[in-house]
Formats: C-alpha cells, sequence, structure tokens
C-alpha cells in the first residue's frame, strides 16, 4: 500500500478510537515508512544479536507470522532500514506499538521509551477486574466500570469486568447481548457518567 493511503487509513482510525490507540498507531506507521525495499532482505542482515524467547528478527515491511508480535526494533538492521525481533504473544509480553492484539488479549501497560523508543504496551490475558490502557480492545463479554487519568503512564486506564446485573458501566463501554442500561448516576466511572447494568 501506498504510504500516502496508509496514512490516511490510519489517522482516520487515530480519531475514532483515541489517544492510547493514537500512541500505538503511531508506531505502526514508524515501521511501514521504514520498511521501503528491505522486505526481501534476509534475516541474518536483519538480526544484530541473539534474543530469548523462542523468536526471529525480520526486515521492517516483512509479514509477521500468525500469534507472533514485535518485541525489539533495531534501526541499524536490514542495511539501514531497521529490523524488527518477532516472537510468540504471551501473558505479560511487552510488544512494540502496531503489533497484533489478538483475541484474549488486552493492553495493560504502555512505556514510551521501550522498543528502542518507539514505545512498548504490555499484552495480558483478560480476566475479570483488570486495568486497561486507553485504546485496549474490550474482549467480548466485559464492560468498562471505572477510570483513572494518570493510568497507564498516563494514556489513562479503564477497568474491565465480567458483565452482570446491577454493574454501574461507564457510558463509552460496550453492552453485551441480552444485557441493558438502565438509571443513569452523573457522576459514575469518576465523571464521565455511567449506567447500572440489567438483563432481559
Amino acid at each position: 500500500m501506498h504510504p500516502r493511503h496508509l496514512w490516511k487509513r490510519l489517522t482516520g482510525a487515530l480519531v475514532r478510537r483515541g489517544l492510547g490507540a493514537t500512541l500505538g498507531a503511531l508506531a505502526l506507521i514508524a515501521s511501514f515508512v521504514l520498511a521501503g525495499t528491505a522486505a526481501g532482505t534476509s534475516s541474518a542482515a536483519a538480526q544484530p544479536a541473539a534474543l530469548s524467547g523462542g523468536g526471529q528478527w525480520a526486515c521492517s515491511g516483512a509479514a509477521i507470522p500468525d500469534g507472533y508480535v514485535n518485541t525489539a526494533f533495531n534501526k541499524d538492521g536490514c542495511n539501514g532500514w531497521g529490523s524488527w525481533f518477532q516472537q510468540p504473544d504471551a501473558d505479560g509480553l511487552y510488544s512494540c506499538g502496531g503489533s497484533p492484539i489478538y483475541a484474549g488479549y488486552v493492553l495493560t501497560d504502555y512505556l514510551s521509551y521501550g522498543c528502542n523508543g518507539m514505545g512498548s504496551w504490555q499484552h495480558s490475558l483478560v480476566k475479570d477486574g483488570i486495568w486497561t490502557c486507553g485504546g485496549s480492545p474490550i474482549v467480548p463479554g466485559y464492560v468498562v466500570t471505572g477510570y483513572q487519568v494518570p493510568g497507564c503512564h498516563g494514556v489513562g486506564a479503564w477497568f474491565h469486568q465480567v458483565a452482570k446485573v446491577g454493574l454501574l458501566v461507564c457510558s463509552n463501554s460496550p453492552i453485551p447481548s441480552g444485557y441493558f442500561t438502565g438509571a443513569r448516576w452523573g457522576y459514575g466511572c469518576s465523571g464521565f457518567g455511567g449506567f447500572y447494568l440489567g438483563h432481559y
């Protein structure tokens, strides 16, 4: 895809998803800009040094295998085009911004200096009562019930819980099938307002 078209598509997504998604997507844009014609360069040229974790180095622009994420970046790899270390996603793993987020995972921390300055996000398996960064996926069957402005190192954090009757959910929370929103409380969700959850 032409970089100009990629930019238009990604910036459109940023407007819809907010700051958390913006920071991660900026790293994705950078990875495509760095790609150039390096995708065909060998893995040996990409690798600066051995890393643990059962992964492999790949040049910028190379496809990320299914189930893998980028966890490190070397700007000097692939003859200066840059290279990424790809390894299987796992609970608690920090991945570079722009890496895929697989079903069942949420983003629980952000490090602006991670991934050689590209920014990195912690991938965690979802569970009832977990704080996630702004822009994180909301797993089906879960609702958002709280918000912290300074959470996730300034990105903002949202509290995810399994949906059940009587929960006070934030006004921006998805409502799972079979549930409905009832009475509203304006001070809920740290002032964002919320609704009590009911079930049909």
